[in-house]
């Protein structure tokens, strides 16, 4: 296929989301926009890479939440010492709900927004949603927490948050070590590292999530499903993410970062109210030269 073909086809492709409302209308997710940063020799390379962007808009993104929710019961294994599926349904009677806090926890986290639309969509309680440190009471006395939060990456956010001692040395791990209390987490999509590395670090949780991402769905999969396309791409993100200028530091000051995202996880997908940091930069990141990122991290 000619390359100007190709480009025209994954446009009308884009296009077809957005008249059926998956994609949200521009300047949301801007696809034209996009493509023009880069010179029309490469633009079918960006096009190939646009082609492989996963993008849930709200109404999916509620509907992966509530599937994510309701799998608590549905009697799969979560975790090397979770609880079963029956006494996981049980335990629900006594839960609260509660946010899966960032390095610097902050009102705008996603943990903080899935835990606001899970009270609507669940029809929840406002007491049944706590802070962090409300929920670590809560789990001293043995009552259940449900932590939740969109996405899990490296899983080191929620290892964190496991683990990290409040203002009386008191923490989640502690906790259950003490009281054995039921500790679920919620969330929509889960690496598959990120979900051996809780399973590793905090076997007892039971880890309840819609989607895994295996290496097939990573910018090193679509590599491998396509040799041919590996040298063009990789040529391609060397030579415009020194373009890139995003506002994480850690992600600015790594070049490895900047080229496949953070911890080089090379993810290719978003949500509509949040990208994930290990989501491949060039996709959302501002930059130098009148740059338009394809969608805007928030």
């Amino acid at each position: 296929m000619r390359a100007d073909t190709q480009v025209q086809e994954i446009l009308s492709k884009c296009d077809i989301l957005k008249r059926a409302g998956l994609w949200p209308p521009e300047p949301k997710l801007r696809p034209r926009a996009w493509l023009r940063n880069f010179d029309d020799s490469d633009a079918h390379i960006a096009a190939f890479l646009l082609d492989k962007f996963t993008f849930y808009n709200k109404a999916l993104t509620d509907a992966l939440l509530v599937a994510s929710y309701n799998s608590i019961g549905d009697g799969m294994a979560k975790g090397p010492s979770a609880p079963e599926g029956a006494e996981l349904v049980a335990s629900i009677s006594s839960a609260v709900l509660t946010p899966v806090r960032g390095e610097n926890p902050n009102p705008t986290d996603s943990g903080y927004f899935l835990c606001r639309s899970a009270r609507q969509l669940l029809h929840l309680n406002d007491s049944f949603v706590l802070d962090s440190d409300a929920a670590l009471d809560h789990a001293y006395k043995g009552g259940t927490v449900i932590f939740i939060d969109d996405f899990v990456g490296s899983g080191d956010q929620f290892v964190s948050t496991w683990n990290m001692l409040d203002k009386q040395s008191r923490s989640f791990a502690d906790a259950h070590s003490k009281t054995r209390f039921t500790a679920i987490y919620v969330t929509l999509v889960t690496t598959d590292f990120g979900l051996v590395k809780i399973n590793n670090c905090a076997p007892s949780v039971a880890v309840c999530a819609t989607h895994i991402l295996e290496r097939k769905s990573t910018i090193e999969g679509v590599m491998d499903s396509n040799p041919s396309w590996k040298s063009p791409i990789l040529r391609f993100l060397a030579k415009y993410t020194p373009r890139l200028t995003p506002t994480e530091s850690y992600i600015a000051n790594n070049q490895n970062h900047l080229m496949f995202g953070y911890k080089t996880r090379g993810l290719m997908f978003g949500f509509e109210h949040s990208i994930p940091d290990a989501t491949l930069p060039i996709f959302w990141s501002p930059g130098r030269d009148n740059w338009e990122p394809l969608i805007e991290r928030t």
